[in-house]
């Protein structure tokens, strides 16, 4: 125990180093935290006290993610949003199942990279945005919009992977009944979404805010347990009662309180994963697939970029800036690997595979975002205050 602490400490403080070295290049914590984690591989193997600190980590990560996902915001989405966010979904997933079989993996392989390849980061991407100083620009709308929708369907891709990553079996029945699991899950918290709020206003009034922050995380992790309990990952238990809460009342207090632990619980996901990953391993078999993963991608999201054109009645230039401000991969592209990983099914070397082609998807998304904004602020769009 005393050399897992010091291991634990070790790898904070690594990661901590390059977490700021990232940000000094404008490029996200996330990238350091997977760095730091890869490298410090070589001197501390993975252990079950490690995999727990991830599955804390993932179970915290989602509900900052659904904290920042409400009903409102999906009613106000419009038709034309759902219609690209299903666009979105029918090209790139389709890409990764491709890719999968172009690999040779078998076919639920296939479909788990298929998961990999579809879905964005909205925590990167919302941050880079916010960051770049792109919010108030039509597009950057639509982009966000898109994010909640994959959001949403992830929801229930989580739910499939989960049983899958239990049993690697694609019979129908199996399948419909993890799809039918979800979506009853989800329904619930639709469904019941006033009386679900009200009694979390009543709960979580709370004057004292070490009272208030135990009794939320022990919610968190109560909702967790009942989504475990019904063969669906405690991520999606923690994702959806994040988007009960941020119906609440007490959203703000949640986030200004809790907001220390999602950097933590961000933190500890990442350089988990990070530890898995064998730098060693890597060769030019890996590196081939992680070139072709990055190409398929990149135009998978131009696109949906492309298709936002005629949809959203927008020019080329901000249909461009919606396809490549999708590119970041982060959060539900790892939590889908790491359940990858934990099948029998898992190909080797996902995991060198899928933590490069996170670590480049977002350093492209960056700079790509990055240049746009200095392009925009040459023509006089955005303030010049922005960074």
């Amino acid at each position: 125990m005393e050399k897992e602490l010091f291991y634990f400490g070790a790898i904070l403080i690594i990661a901590s180093i390059l977490a700021f070295f990232s940000t000094k290049l404008r490029q996200s914590t996330i990238a350091g935290y997977l760095l730091a984690g890869a490298m410090a591989r070589f001197f501390i193997q993975p252990s079950p006290a490690f995999d727990f600190l991830s599955s804390l980590g993932s179970i915290l990560l989602l509900f900052f993610v659904g904290l920042e996902f409400s009903m409102n915001k999906v009613r106000g989405l419009g038709k034309n949003i759902f219609l690209l966010g299903f666009l979105d979904l029918l090209i790139n997933f389709p890409l990764g199942v491709a890719c999968g079989f172009l690999f040779k993996w078998s076919p639920i392989e296939a479909i788990f990279l298929g998961g990999i390849v579809y879905v964005s980061s909205s925590a990167v991407i919302a941050k880079l945005l916010a960051d770049a100083g792109c919010l108030p620009r039509k597009e950057t709308g639509t982009v966000l919009g898109i994010l909640i929708v994959e959001d949403i369907i992830m929801a229930i891709v989580l739910a499939v992977f989960s049983a899958l990553a239990f049993k690697p079996s694609l019979e129908v029945t199996y399948i419909s009944i993890a799809v039918a699991k979800a979506l009853a899950f989800c329904g619930f918290f639709v469904v019941f979404e006033k009386p679900i709020r009200m009694f979390l206003n009543y709960i979580m009034n709370v004057e004292l805010d070490e009272i208030f922050i135990i009794e939320i995380i022990g919610i968190i992790f109560f909702m967790s347990l009942i989504a475990k309990f019904i063969g669906l990952s405690e991520a999606i238990g923690a994702f959806f009662i994040g988007s009960a809460m941020a119906e609440s009342h007490h959203k703000g207090r949640v986030k200004k309180l809790l907001e220390p632990l999602g950097f933590f619980a961000a933190a500890l996901f990442f350089l988990s994963f990070g530890l898995q990953v064998n730098l060693l391993a890597i060769n030019s078999t890996i590196l081939g697939m992680v070139s072709i993963l990055i190409m398929v991608s990149i135009l998978g999201k131009l696109v949906t970029g492309l298709f936002a054109k005629p949809i959203q009645k927008m020019s080329w230039l901000e249909a461009q800036h919606v396809g490549f401000s999708l590119f970041s991969r982060g959060e539900f592209s790892i939590l889908i690997a790491s359940l990858f990983i934990g099948s029998s099914a898992a190909a080797t070397g996902i995991k060198e595979i899928i933590a490069i082609y996170v670590f480049f998807l977002m350093i492209l998304s960056t700079l790509l975002i990055k240049r746009y904004t200095k392009t925009c602020r040459i023509e006089g769009e955005l303030p010049l205050t922005s960074a």
